[in-house]
């Protein structure tokens, strides 16, 4: 069980899961769901649950005021397991988009909706005729996404079979990249890249093509009624993790808040992980602070790392005095030393991004011996960067409109935007002065370009380009933050050709240790690929038993698996003919 500063006083559990963000969650449920006798005990170094899908106090603007990654999109097809989970655990979603609007580098707004009588009426992938009629574009530029559609759903046809790489598509092909190939025009190109940050954050330029390729064909021509979205209706933790949380301890989960995992130890042969070492730095036995950089609150210990943004101050807190001993830049070094406790979990699921599961493991561990293990170190190399903010107005300037905007960036502040009042409500933001905005930056270059100040006048100047009543005198404040790779996903696109992924794995070698999360998920993106995942690695845990968690299956209508027949053709025309043009033997498995 867990004491009240969130120390374990026993060190032996069935499961052990460290990250409780959706992914970690979702594991503890199905694990408690097929064998509820089980001890379950879930590790966060945060304050509480959520990671990526988490909300948190903006403690810089007041006690009720939140901040959050923006506009998680779930669609209702192409996100079946997710929308199952939040329908169990009673989450609170908007309601249904049919689409959303996209705005160009010149400023022209496209409408991406399914909802006339083509998608009504005509089988996929006929069915985005009507939708891509409308697109304000020559017809050149229609080909072009014609083109892309096609090669789209080829590659989404792969991705759905579990094949790492599609033939003549390699990982370390970027979407701008397969454009080109293709002899897209600018037009589209600039189309390409207003549309693939709104779903994706990434940019084309360092998108890996197999994966938003197929993002792009599930979201617009596998299946009906696959652009139809909602967003959640509050607050991301009031709407469903706080909700999940209570629902899990109710179930017999633990929980143990404001602990870090340090290390894994593994037998001498790699088969077995034995020991993982944690460190408890919350309230009670650490300098609690605020973070300058995104509000939320933190507990210094022997660093200084936010959970939420990744800012990392602890030279800082080191020269005031308030951090005496830091922590070694090895995490894993010298626990005893360090003050951690040693678990020695049954079985260990580590939900967590690749780059965070490597600073766990020793050198010399022989789990490192485990090519999908050695990934994980591979993996750092592409890590992205984003800045978010939440705009305050003191009167209404969206007109009602609740729907995801996404922008051409850097022609725009930002990549993306939306009403969160018109969804959440007023209560729910404890703001009724007006209108809130939420956006998201992919940043790329631009942080080290900009100081904060000067991004939000940026971001608040370009929303009046969006909404034209979003007059920059009515903005109260803006809650601004940026977000460090620390606590980030992985661009998707590997820096050495013929890199062994982890799509798609849940497996590391080590007999009792499982990985979940999104970069392990089949689709690779978002919610439904941790939810997935989750599903996936727990189904793996419990093999030997015959016990299971039935996953929906990702359906493909049979007209568009045509299709992507045609689009392999168009592939094998433009990129080339030789069979052997790929990577033969994989970096990691040498």
């Amino acid at each position: 069980m867990i004491g009240a500063m969130g120390s374990i006083k026993t060190n032996q559990h069935d499961i052990v899961i460290v990250g409780a963000g959706l992914a970690g969650l979702t594991a503890a449920y199905y694990a408690k769901k097929i064998d509820p006798k089980r001890s379950v005990l879930v590790i966060e170094r945060s304050g509480s649950a959520g990671g990526l899908t988490g909300s948190w106090t903006d403690h810089r603007f007041g006690p009720d005021k939140k901040l959050q990654m923006p506009m998680h999109m779930i669609f209702r097809d192409k996100y079946p397991n997710l929308v199952k989970l939040v329908q169990e655990i009673g989450g609170e979603l908007s309601t249904l988009f049919s689409g959303y609007r996209i705005i160009t580098s010149d400023a022209t707004a496209h409408r991406l909706e399914m909802n006339d009588w083509t998608a009504r009426m005509l089988p996929p992938p006929l069915h985005g005729l009507g939708m891509f009629s409308k697109l304000k574009m020559p017809l050149r530029a229609k080909w072009d996404m014609l083109k892309l559609a096609l090669v789209s759903t080829y590659s989404a046809r792969e991705v759905l079979r579990g094949v790492q790489e599609p033939k003549l598509m390699p990982n370390t092909m970027s979407l701008e990249c397969l454009e080109l190939l293709l002899g897209m025009g600018p037009v589209s190109r600039d189309f390409m890249e207003s549309i693939t940050p709104s779903i994706f954050n990434l940019h084309p330029w360092y998108t890996s093509a197999p994966r938003i390729a197929a993002v792009l064909a599930g979201t617009m021509t596998v299946n009906r009624d696959s652009l139809h979205y909602h967003v959640f209706g509050r607050n991301y933790n009031p709407a469903f993790i706080d909700r999940f949380v209570d629902r899990l301890r109710a179930m017999g989960v633990e929980f143990s808040f404001w602990t870090e995992a340090r290390r894994i130890d593994a037998s001498a042969d790699g088969s077995r992980v034995e020991a993982l070492w944690i460190k408890n730095c919350g309230p009670g036995n650490s300098a609690r602070y605020i973070c300058r950089n995104c509000g939320a609150e933190n507990h210094a210990l022997d660093r200084a790392l936010c959970t939420r943004c990744g800012l990392d101050t602890t030279l800082a807190l080191v020269r005031d005095g308030t951090i005496k001993k830091p922590a070694p830049a090895d995490l894993w070094r010298e626990p005893e030393e360090c003050g951690c406790e040693k678990l020695s979990p049954g079985t260990l699921i580590t939900a967590m991004y690749p780059q965070m599961i490597a600073r766990l493991l020793p050198e010399g561990s022989p789990l490192r011996r485990h090519p999908g293990v050695r990934s994980f170190f591979s993996s750092r190399a592409r890590q992205t960067q984003l800045s978010i903010a939440r705009v305050y107005y003191r009167g209404r300037v969206t007109r009602g409109e609740m729907m995801i905007t996404g922008t051409h960036n850097p022609a725009f502040a930002f990549n993306g935007c939306q009403s969160v009042l018109n969804n959440f409500g007023a209560e729910d933001l404890g703001y009724a002065g007006g209108d809130v905005i939420d956006v998201l930056l992919d940043v790329g270059v631009v942080r080290d370009a900009h100081s904060h100040d000067e991004q939000k006048k940026r971001i608040v100047s370009d929303l009046a380009r969006v909404y034209p009543d979003a007059d920059p005198s009515l903005v109260e404040h803006v809650s601004f933050a940026d977000i460090y790779p620390e606590v980030l996903y992985l661009s998707d696109q590997p820096a050495i050709a013929g890199l062994h992924r982890f799509y798609n794995g849940h497996r590391t070698g080590a007999g009792n240790w499982f990985v979940a999360g999104c970069h392990s998920g089949l689709i690779g993106i978002g919610m439904e690929s941790a939810v997935q995942s989750a599903m996936s690695a727990v189904n793996c845990m419990f093999e030997n038993t015959g016990e299971s968690v039935k996953i929906n299956r990702y359906e493909m209508h049979p007209l568009s698996r045509a299709a992507s027949y045609l689009g392999q053709a168009i592939l094998w025309w433009k990129v080339g003919r030789h069979p052997g043009r790929m990577a033969g033997t994989r970096y990691s498995e040498r």
